[in-house]
């Protein structure tokens, strides 16, 4: 007797819906991406009980004729594509016909949809159809799900409390919204309204409505392209963060999708600007010819594969770095209302009455012009015979500080430096504000320079290396910048037996075990983060530190040095160097 036979249809739906229907956010993203794909211009999605009780999604898109909503629960039925050339260039969202015959697989589904001359209703329980008629009601489709997981408990168990499920909910069609500006969305969770967007094509607009007028004032739009892609959206500065990931939104051909290797390069791209632990607000929409791009990886498109994706990694580094060093500006203190409004409608208020457009230009108020001098704070934690080896020949420029004048006030607990300008008042971290000093002094005056070099009375021996002794001559040309050589001692050991003058012996450890440790893990390397890392470490070690008082001359020698560096903003690790509270805020508080 065979032991081997064929599925029945509706088994097998119901094991596609482990993969398509995870939990009530997997649905609303299925239902939404057909509504778009019908060229919807209006979204509504009504929920209850985190979609376990209910998820309805209607549109006022071209809809569904009687054989077509009948066929739409089919197994592999589809009007995306139709012959193997279509799945090389897909250009729409759905395209594998499994959604719609997964979900109703494990639901109660009734569908209404008219196409312009008549309108009709299916009604499905777990697989099963009940009825099918004709209905009246506008052009469009409206799909309700009902019960989710009832009769699959070993699912509905992992589904978590309806508040986390909601909360999934409205993040999904937040996405939806900003990816598609074009489209006005209106979510309502158990009767309420939780967000609403007006489809009038304007990204800026959806990104203040989900962060805020607090974070869209701090945001700037970018957009740039190379022969391949193009990439264009929405960027907070830095003094925005999150604590994990979950705000850079990415997109491809407007498909929301997870594509690590470009989330990276966001992050690296902020790197210099915000704390290691931190992450930055992006929105990014790539367009790139479909067929470089292979969408159909998993049933849940989330996951892609790219084409040329180096390519693209370059153009996000270059452009988001890029942006960031011409838009940065001080980071304001901005205190919280006292009166309590509701969100939602405090949002509204917001826009309706003071409207707030991401800044796409930033003016330049301060016109001060100073040369650059020579002078550097010395203190005894470094060593007086670094600028014995630095080559003394500078040409003088001329550039206009980022910074306008300031008046050094006093100093505050041994920490901050009190400062005050046209602006307000700048409270300047004295620790952070010396490392950005220091780290652009070795940076311009030292890094690329050959310097003398001293051998060690001790060579330093990198053990237990033996996954990468192969790979000794690659790790030379990283170090090489540095002045830094490595020699093979045997199978599994590496010895270094001189160093550059200008990193002290007690760092250099530390600094080539981390580079190795990239080397191992097969990471990618750019020479710009180890110029930052072993840079920044020597920033660093020799900065004034907290709880460390100074003199008048001393802070006042600083804040010059400062507004004289690159990017003054923030400290090599990320943090900001100084914050301010402007006038027109103190005269507020002050019931002035």
């Amino acid at each position: 007797m065979s032991k081997i036979r064929v599925l029945d249809e509706h088994l097998t739906n119901m094991i596609a819906a482990g993969e398509v229907v995870e939990r009530p956010a997997g649905i609303i993203k299925e239902l939404v991406e057909n509504s778009i794909d019908a060229h919807a211009k209006h979204i509504e999605i009504r929920v209850k009980q985190g979609g376990m009780e209910l998820i309805e999604v209607s549109d006022d898109g071209e809809g569904m004729g009687k054989d077509d909503l009948v066929r739409a629960f089919d197994r592999h039925s589809t009007s995306k594509i139709h012959d193997t050339q279509d799945l090389n260039e897909i250009s729409t969202f759905g395209f594998r016909g499994e959604a719609l015959p997964s979900i109703a697989s494990v639901t109660r589904v009734v569908a209404s949809s008219h196409q312009g001359d008549e309108g009709h209703v299916i009604d499905i329980d777990n697989g099963k159809q009940l009825e099918f008629k004709r209905f009246a009601r506008n052009q469009g489709t409206t799909i309700s799900v009902k019960h989710l997981f009832l009769k699959t408990p070993a699912r509905l168990k992992h589904i978590k409390n309806t508040n986390y499920e909601s909360s999934i909910i409205i993040d999904i069609v937040q996405k939806f919204a900003i990816g598609n500006p074009h489209i006005s969305f209106t979510l309502h969770t158990d009767d309420k309204l939780s967000f609403r967007s007006y489809g009038r094509g304007d990204q800026s607009d959806v990104f203040h409505r989900i962060y805020g007028s607090h974070i869209s004032t701090d945001s700037i739009e970018f957009s740039e392209r190379n022969y391949d892609f193009k990439i264009s959206g929405v960027m907070a500065l830095p003094q925005h963060t999150r604590s994990n990931r979950y705000a850079i939104w990415l997109y491809i051909n407007d498909r929301m999708i997870r594509l690590p290797k470009a989330q990276k390069a966001v992050v690296d791209a902020y790197r210099r600007h915000i704390p290691h632990d931190r992450y930055p607000i992006v929105v990014m929409n790539i367009e790139v010819d479909p067929q470089l791009v292979d969408v159909n990886v998993h049933p849940s498109k989330w996951e892609i594969r790219l084409s040329k994706d180096d390519v693209l990694i370059e153009l996000i580094l270059n452009t988001l770095e890029g942006m960031l060093n011409e838009k940065m500006r001080p980071q304001k203190i901005v205190f919280k209302p006292k009166e309590v409004v509701e969100q939602q409608d405090f949002k509204d208020w917001l826009i309706e009455k003071v409207p707030m457009p991401i800044i796409k230009e930033v003016p330049v108020t301060f016109d001060d012009i100073v040369s650059i001098e020579e002078n550097i704070i010395i203190d005894d934690r470094v060593e007086t015979n670094i600028e014995e080896h630095v080559e003394t020949s500078v040409e003088e420029s001329v550039f206009v500080s980022r910074i306008e004048p300031l008046s050094v006030l006093s100093q505050m607990s041994g920490k901050y430096i009190l400062a005050q300008g046209d602006l307000g008042l700048y409270i300047v971290d004295q620790h952070a504000a010396m490392e950005r000093v220091r780290y652009e002094y070795f940076q311009n005056k030292l890094l690329n320079h050959q310097t003398p070099v001293q051998d060690l009375l001790i060579p330093m021996v990198f053990e237990g290396r033996k996954a990468i002794m192969e790979e000794v001559d690659q790790i030379n040309d990283t170090f090489k910048e540095f002045q830094i050589l490595l020699e093979a001692m045997d199978d599994s050991a590496l010895v270094l037996r001189s160093v550059p003058l200008w990193i002290k012996e007690n760092e250099i450890s530390e600094f080539v075990n981390e580079i190795l440790d990239m080397f191992e893990d097969k990471r990618n390397i750019r020479k710009e983060s180890l110029r930052q890392n072993v840079l920044a470490t020597l920033a660093c070690h020799s900065s004034v530190r907290f709880n460390e008082y100074m003199s008048m001359d001393e802070m006042v020698q600083l804040i010059d040095q400062l507004r004289e560096c690159a990017q003054p903003f923030h400290c090599p690790h990320g943090r900001p160097t100084f914050i301010t509270v402007e006038h027109d805020q103190l005269i507020k508080e002050f019931k002035r």
